[in-house]
């Protein structure tokens, strides 16, 4: 008698994997907002520092920030930013944590660090 061998994955087999791929795309999705927000502190940073020349007195340069950032809906306040001067140019950074809920008691936590230099 010759017998063939099946090959493939059992009902359980794809049921494990099924799990396993469902777990990481819903933590997937949950980290969405957190990085689309960073992206958008990217930007607005960008635009602060290309709105002011190295002779901008830190308090309009925060309140600009800050405008941009109550658009945006950001995490983070223009009280926070870190402001200095690269080569005769401005350079604005910040750094914040994001703490993202997956599960239960279990979370994730982002550590994002931003910056930009302008163009004047």
């Amino acid at each position: 008698m010759n017998f063939k061998h099946q090959r493939g994955l059992s009902l359980i087999g794809f049921i494990f994997i099924a799990a396993i791929v469902a777990f990481v795309m819903f933590t997937a999705f949950r980290c969405v907002p957190a990085w689309t927000e960073y992206f958008a502190l990217k930007k607005v940073l960008q635009q602060v520092a290309n709105e002011f020349g190295v002779d901008a007195q830190p308090p309009a340069i925060r309140a600009s920030f800050d405008r941009r950032a109550v658009i945006d809906d950001l995490p983070v306040r223009g009280k926070e930013l870190e402001i200095r001067k690269d080569n005769g140019r401005i350079g604005l950074s910040i750094a914040y944590q994001r703490q993202v809920p997956v599960v239960g008691n279990m979370s994730l936590l982002f550590d994002f660090d931003a910056s930009a230099t302008g163009n004047r």
